[in-house]
């Protein structure tokens, strides 16, 4: 059983009240994935946002059909699959579980049904979810910026 002290870390639920969390994890649904097993792959239609409860999964990008470049490691405490409750595009990376991992899922439909039954609490989760995708995207948009240089300088070695 889920704990709502155990759910409160989640970012996604900073700000949330005790009996709000009630409410949510009654939504959340248990799911395992074995090692080396896909959450799901680049392209696939998005209807789910996880919460590792324990394990690590890698995310990755294909490139082409012979190349898949490490994006992240995710782990016990993150999220998996804001962006499609955002754009409700298809998954836009692959998720692969490198050790036995314990999930929850909230289905976007059950999300969209909180929108209707207490708006305050979904604005709180949007809000903590655009906040995750920006702390995420500034890490990201270091990265590049780290590696160009880097390319750069090696450029004018060269």
């Amino acid at each position: 059983m889920v704990t709502i002290d155990k759910l409160q870390a989640y970012a996604l639920f900073g700000g949330i009240n005790d009996q709000q969390m009630m409410c949510l994890a009654q939504l959340l649904r248990p799911e395992r994935l074995a090692q080396g097993a896909y959450l799901f792959h680049q392209g696939d239609a998005a209807d789910r946002l996880f919460f590792i409860r324990q394990g690590q999964v890698e995310v990755l990008n294909r490139l082409s059909d012979e190349t898949e470049v490490r994006l992240a490691l995710r782990q016990e405490g993150d999220s998996i699959g804001e962006m499609a409750m955002i754009d409700m595009q298809c998954r836009s990376a692959t998720v692969r579980a490198l050790e036995p991992v314990e999930l929850l899922s909230i289905r976007y439909r059950d999300l969209s049904d909180l929108y209707q039954r207490d708006p305050q609490l979904y604005t709180l989760i949007l809000m903590n979810l655009a906040r995750e995708l920006s702390r995420r995207l500034r890490s990201m948009d270091a990265a590049v910026a780290s590696s160009l240089f880097c390319e750069m300088d090696h450029l004018a070695e060269g």
